[in-house]
């Protein structure tokens, strides 16, 4: 393999920002503030200002984030439903918080949580949901899934960890549950290096959140009046948050274009699907997902890939959830059949997806593609 790697995801930091990044982080360093400082507070209201919600909290990560809320919503003892095809945090959080995973199946056409799958898995236990937009895909049976979740006085926690910056109708993902949680880790659209953000419009959460963030802390530096733990996103963090934010419809802008060149030619190709962004929605595109043909060898595809074109790939997610070790030593509650998932997702591959793809790697890709479809 002599040709220069193709990432499947990397960060984006243009030399104008990283200049204006490190005189940001010149000032921290020089105003000896770490955490709790002005950097914080403008980040969080520059991601409610976008999003559209009234408050915006940040963490350390998603998975505090995820772990507040749900002590927030008060889940001790019940059951939360979640998409098997969620990253591990999604459902340690619900642990986390004292609750008992339920896992949803899949819809194969949009890998997102299956709504019929979401009706069969609510029990007098239930005390909400966590619907995850998938690779930055709003999910599109997102008003049936509101509808439910409405009829059964359940909480909606959006896992928007993939999909700052995508919309249904022009509304944004976050505005559509009690909350949402988005994620800025290094392959995210926009990265903080690692960490979280709360959005919500429930201000007693928003409260809450920063209280707990913060050791459970009361009134005063000293004074504690519930138990937390650390999870405040460090200053340095949000000055790169800053940065990134500002570029983030330059970002998503540029996703879709690599999207749309993927679409034209893979839906000719054979051997393969991709997924379809309905009408009317936006994807970030966090990832470019595509599902193989099952008489294609996954493992051998993307071996050839890598080791023959410098192409690497990814999944989202395999194994899912329900699969995964630790929920055997944990005793998720799982119901009916999750066989969609297990199916589909075996099959399930992510092409590179990032706005610093170049179109002559875009072009690379797809002549790779096209070439291990052909054999």
């Amino acid at each position: 393999m002599n040709k220069e790697l193709i990432r499947s995801s990397r960060p984006l930091f243009p030399k104008n920002d990283i200049d204006q990044v490190l005189r940001g982080i010149q000032e921290v360093l020089e105003s000896g503030q770490f955490r709790n400082g002005k950097n914080v507070a403008v980040f969080e209201r520059m991601v409610a200002q976008y999003v559209g919600v009234n408050s915006a909290v940040a963490f350390d990560s998603d998975s505090s984030a995820f772990e507040t809320a749900l002590r927030y919503f008060g889940i001790d003892g019940g059951e939360v439903v979640v998409c098997t095809n969620s990253f591990i945090s999604v459902p340690n959080s619900v642990v986390a918080a004292g609750g008992k995973v339920v896992f949803a199946d899949i819809n194969a056409d949009t890998l997102s949580m299956d709504s019929v799958s979401l009706r069969q898995n609510i029990t007098a236990k239930t005390r909400g949901i966590i619907i995850t937009h998938i690779a930055g895909f709003p999910n599109p049976e997102l008003k049936e899934i509101m509808e439910v979740c409405s009829k059964h006085d359940l909480f909606i926690l959006e896992d928007a960890t993939h999909a700052i910056g995508a919309s249904v109708n022009g509304r944004k993902v976050g505005t559509f549950g009690d909350a949402a949680i988005f994620a800025f880790t290094p392959t995210k659209v926009i990265t903080t290096g690692e960490g979280g953000m709360l959005v919500t419009n429930d201000a007693e959460l928003a409260e809450f959140s920063k209280l707990y963030s913060f050791y459970g802390s009361g009134p005063g530096k000293t004074n504690f009046v519930n138990l937390g733990r650390h999870m405040v996103l460090p200053e340095l963090s949000a000055v790169l948050g800053i940065h990134q934010l500002k570029r983030l419809e330059e970002f998503i802008t540029r996703r879709n274009e690599i999207a749309e060149i993927y679409d034209e030619t893979l839906n000719k190709m054979g051997a393969m699907r991709t997924i379809v962004c309905p009408v009317g929605y936006r994807s970030s595109y966090y990832k470019y997902p595509l599902i193989l043909d099952p008489e294609v060898n996954k493992a051998e595809f993307t071996r050839r890939l890598l080791e023959e074109f410098a192409v690497e790939t990814g999944n989202i997610f395999y194994p899912p959830c329900h699969l995964q070790g630790v929920y055997k030593k944990v005793g998720a509650c799982t119901y009916g059949s999750l066989s969609t998932a297990e199916e589909v997702l075996s099959r399930t591959i992510t092409l590179p997806m990032h706005a610093a793809l170049s179109n002559e790697e875009i072009n690379r890709v797809l002549d790779a593609m096209s070439q291990l479809a052909k054999t």
